[in-house]
């Protein structure tokens, strides 16, 4: 039988992982597709911590309120969403690097953070993103990421942040970003 109409394969969806302060998120093949760090010391104004506690700073007090928040979906404002961007194949190549390919391989990457910065000036107003930045991978050099910065308040939660997140994760899927 042949469908002259096919039903859209609803079944793509992302997850998000609550892991060790952040989110991890994931496409419908399982990859890792990127990485959510809600902004935890944006709670409200009662919350904020005093000059004494940043003194005697402690990460393990730290992590342990972080994950306290994130069981008892607390309220935050904004985070910032961490994407591959680009990838260079240019660094660490102890053989050589031909020169017309280095060329190549700049120009394909310039185009590609040309399409970011566009497509951010374009979407920046419906997703309430604030900023961006781009960052080198820490596990692989040759990967440039970016960082979007989103400004809306949000319910801290697998399930809360994904119906936040998820509009600008299926828009930016849709237009070859991720």
């Amino acid at each position: 039988m042949v469908l002259l109409f096919p039903k859209k394969n609803h079944n793509k969806r992302w997850k998000l992982e609550y892991f060790d302060t952040i989110y991890k998120i994931y496409d419908w093949n399982k990859n890792l597709a990127g990485y959510f760090f809600p902004n935890y010391d944006m709670m409200n104004e009662s919350e904020v911590i005093e000059k004494e506690y940043v003194k005697n700073y402690d990460f393990d007090e730290e992590t342990t309120v972080i994950d306290k928040m994130n069981r008892e979906n607390q309220k935050v404002f904004g985070g910032n969403l961490m994407l591959p961007m680009i990838k260079l194949y240019l660094l660490d190549n102890e053989e050589g690097i031909n020169l017309d390919y280095a060329i190549s391989s700049l120009e394909d990457s310039t185009q590609r953070v040309k399409k970011w910065k566009d497509w951010i000036q374009t979407n920046q107003v419906e997703f309430n993103l604030m900023n961006s930045v781009m960052y080198t991978s820490r596990e692989d050099r040759n990967m440039l990421s970016i960082v979007l910065g989103i400004g809306v308040h949000m319910v801290l939660g697998e399930k809360e942040l994904m119906s936040i997140l998820n509009p600008l994760l299926n828009k930016l899927h849709e237009n070859g970003m991720i």
